[in-house]
């Protein structure tokens, strides 16, 4: 099987489809908003990136970045948020579940067949899709009964009707993601991050596939036009303002961290995520309160 491009694995829909869908939807949102609680109270400046904490919960090595095979970015660009959102409710707050692996086809099927209506004959959803499907349909994980390897004949299976297996329903449903709130703004994708709460962005913005050395720092240029679905996971103010781009076209796609940061990304300055937020139709959501899978409190990693 040949080995697919970039251009094969961009499969947001676009402002045109992603609006009305959106608006049709709305009720299933939140308005974005931060709450405190005693074990993690409301920051205003950065703190540890959240990838410190997802290294303890995974034997000190970085949550693996996914690779993907075919045209469902939304569900990877959800699964990587979910998870990391998972690391802070475990790492931080404290909850008594396990970490695992979400399997991003699942919410790719959901949110195109369930959510969607399965109206689709080409590839692609949203991102209103997508975090409504984890909010009704919840998540699956990699390790539950039945799941088969990922890969693109999967996807594009799941992807189209009648969905994923009645059966992988049944196993998804307890764990819910509570909540997503649309956000607009440069200084809400920042709020949210500082608080860890973490977001999934789609748009139409392109950038070059190598990042560049600026300051120290590997950082995405802007460049043509990518409709697609990636993640936000960690902010910093210093030495410039920035959010962390997750992709998931795998560890190699952007070139090496400089400091540590996850495989498969780079920063994107303030800057430019204030143009793509103004001149690509983009969908940003802020992802909180899901519901894991139970296990006794953790106290190793806190």
């Amino acid at each position: 099987m040949p080995t697919p491009t970039p251009f094969d694995l961009m499969g947001w829909l676009g402002p045109e489809v992603a609006e009305p869908e959106f608006t049709r939807l709305s009720d299933n949102f939140m308005p974005f908003n931060i709450y405190g609680t005693a074990a993690a109270p409301i920051r205003t400046t950065p703190g540890p990136p959240i990838w410190e904490f997802a290294k303890r919960v995974n034997g000190g090595q970085h949550l693996p970045t996914w690779r993907q095979a075919s045209s469902d970015c939304v569900s990877m660009g959800c699964a990587q948020a979910g998870q990391y959102m998972s690391v802070f409710e475990i790492a931080i707050r404290g909850q008594e579940e396990m970490f695992k692996w979400w399997y991003p086809p699942f919410i790719y099927g959901a949110s195109r067949v369930q959510v969607g209506g399965g109206r689709l004959r080409g590839p692609g959803s949203t991102g209103a899709w997508g975090a409504t499907a984890m909010m009704k349909y919840g998540v699956l994980f990699t390790d539950d009964q039945g799941v088969p390897r990922y890969s693109k004949q999967i996807a594009d299976q799941w992807g189209q009707r009648p969905g994923p297996p009645t059966s992988m329903f049944d196993q998804a449903k307890d764990n819910l993601v509570g909540s997503a709130a649309r956000i607009t703004t440069v200084s809400e994708i920042r709020e949210a991050l500082i608080n860890y709460k973490m977001v999934t962005i789609a748009s139409g913005r392109g950038f070059q596939m190598e990042t560049v050395n600026y300051k120290g720092y590997h950082v995405f240029r802007p460049e043509g036009e990518w409709p697609h679905q990636t993640t936000f996971i960690s902010w910093m103010d210093e030495p410039f303002a920035a959010a962390y781009r997750l992709n998931s076209w795998g560890n190699d796609a952007h070139g090496p961290p400089l400091n540590g940061e996850p495989p498969g990304g780079g920063w994107n300055l303030a800057d430019d995520i204030e143009y793509e937020l103004q001149r690509y139709g983009c969908e940003v959501y802020a992802l909180s309160l899901f519901n894991g899978f139970p296990a006794p409190p953790n106290f190793s990693i806190l």
